[in-house]
């Protein structure tokens, strides 16, 4: 089984690295970006299994990535964006579903509930064809 691919996006620079490192130590492959323009541009070019996204972040905001991110799959095909954020209100969790979001996560995080949410969201994803 080859392993997942998970697109981490955050503007804070230790949030990036220390998701890295969690998920590479669950065997998971990680890419990282720095703001939605860039998560744009790397689920393009990358391909992930899934999205872990910020939802404040400079140049693109996350919910405006999102709605990028959709736009550009192609029919039948769903990548999983979990968004992982520090404002858990009740208008950021529906501003996150209505956008294309499928899971909101606020931070702190435990380690183990990455995993679950993670393991979960991909479980239940659409499969894309093989490149």
């Amino acid at each position: 089984m080859k392993q997942k691919k998970i697109l981490i996006v955050d503007d804070d620079p230790s949030i990036r690295e220390i998701l890295s490192t969690q998920l590479s130590r669950l065997s998971f492959l990680t890419t990282v970006a720095a703001d939605g323009k860039e998560a744009v541009e790397l689920f393009k070019s990358d391909n992930p299994d899934l999205v872990l996204m910020d939802m404040m972040m400079p140049v693109l905001d996350g919910l405006a990535a999102c709605q990028k991110i959709r736009a550009l799959e192609k029919k039948g095909e769903r990548v999983p964006i979990l968004f992982l954020t520090a404002r858990g209100t009740r208008h950021d969790q529906i501003s996150s579903a209505l956008c294309g979001g499928d899971d909101f996560i606020t931070k702190p995080i435990s380690l183990q509930e990455l995993r679950e949410r993670v393991e979960a969201a991909l479980a239940h994803t659409k499969h894309k064809p093989a490149p």
